[in-house]
């Protein structure tokens, strides 16, 4: 098969390009993220649609999109979307599928109007009564938050990450903190912040003893990649992650589960899914509900993760865990975890084609 995908993010693309390009398949790609350095790519010169315009798509634009690229994309016998779903709309009249990967809130741009988020809905249940979609969220949490918004099934198919070619080889005493929060001081361990690092090289995070994650989503693709890696990975308990997110709100914990968090435009969606919509991030008892989906707190994908329920906690098992012994159970449970991840992606394709 040969596919077609214009996205703003660099490496949920870059990861499934990678799986189907093993599975014999190709993926044409272009890009309009601003990270697209990360992966070695520049930003494509995209008409109609582009890193400028994208907030204001609308039905107008989709069909602009369509005559101009017509002849160029017809070409393609499908089209891969991640970020964001709602560009699955742009290949609506091109009458061939569609897979769609939710990987952060799939609403985006249209959080904040009722009426274009009807009209994304209403365009995924167009496509999926033609058959001509695949609906995948890379995380339980929006597997979850896509099911109770569209009103539609999506499967869970986890990214793997494997274009992070290098493995866990620890040469520092000191561990990794990544984490939108002020530098974290422990009484006996060296905590390097991420962000100093600046611009660095994925042998530069080989190095550390481990790292220390404080999430600001439910699904981070960084932690994919580290734990591809085998990097010992410790988190909070979830309860702990709550207690952080109550008394300190403006340290980045959890702060972008909503884009209405993340964009300051209110605490309720404006379509929402009941008492218990996940937008309602000011309500700790919600966000807790919500957060037992992340990545980090799911055991059939992501084992052998330490969690700490304090600082002292965490600096305890910073001194007491075999971080050998973790990163080589991480390595066995990687080989089971990508031959999964693959079938699931074999068989979503198989589905999509034929009924295509």
């Amino acid at each position: 098969m040969r596919l077609f995908n214009l996205d703003l993010h660099a490496t949920v693309i870059k990861d499934i390009m990678d799986l189907f390009t093993e599975m014999g398949h190709t993926v044409d790609h272009w890009s309009i993220s601003s990270h697209s350095w990360v992966h070695g790519r520049a930003v494509e010169d995209v008409d109609v649609v582009n890193q400028y315009t994208w907030r204001h798509l609308n039905e107008s634009m989709c069909e602009r999109f369509y005559h101009r690229y017509r002849d160029e994309l017809s070409e393609y016998d499908g089209f891969v979307v991640t970020h964001t779903p709602s560009f699955a709309l742009l290949y609506a009249a091109f009458n061939k599928p569609v897979i769609v990967v939710a990987s952060t809130r799939y609403e985006a741009p249209f959080s904040v109007s009722r009426r274009r988020w009807e009209w994304l809905n209403s365009g995924l249940h167009a496509l999926s009564a033609r058959q001509l979609i695949g609906r995948v969220a890379n995380n339980r949490y929006d597997q979850r938050y896509c099911e109770l918004h569209t009103g539609l099934s999506w499967a869970h198919v986890p990214s793997y990450c494997g274009h992070v070619n290098v493995r866990w080889s620890p040469g520092y005493p000191s561990f990794l903190l990544d984490s939108k929060m002020p530098p974290v001081r422990l009484r006996n361990y060296s905590l390097v912040h991420k962000k100093s690092l600046g611009t660095f090289k994925w042998t530069d995070l080989m190095k550390y003893a481990g790292i220390v994650v404080i999430p600001y989503n439910a699904s981070m693709m960084s932690v994919f990649e580290y734990y591809t890696a085998c990097i010992p990975l410790f988190f909070p308990t979830g309860k702990f992650c709550i207690e952080l997110y109550r008394h300190f709100p403006d340290f980045g914990v959890l702060s972008e589960l909503s884009w209405l968090q993340v964009w300051n435009v209110g605490e309720r969606a404006v379509l929402s899914t009941g008492e218990h919509d996940a937008n309602r991030y000011m309500e700790p008892g919600i966000v807790e509900d919500w957060i037992r989906y992340s990545d980090w707190y799911d055991d059939e994908w992501m084992p052998h993760i330490t969690y700490f329920d304090s600082f002292a906690d965490l600096e305890e098992k910073l001194g007491s865990v075999d971080l050998k012994a973790i990163s080589e159970k991480m390595h066995v449970h990687n080989i089971i975890r990508k031959q999964k991840i693959e079938a699931l992606w074999k068989q979503q394709l198989k589905t999509l084609m034929s009924a295509g």
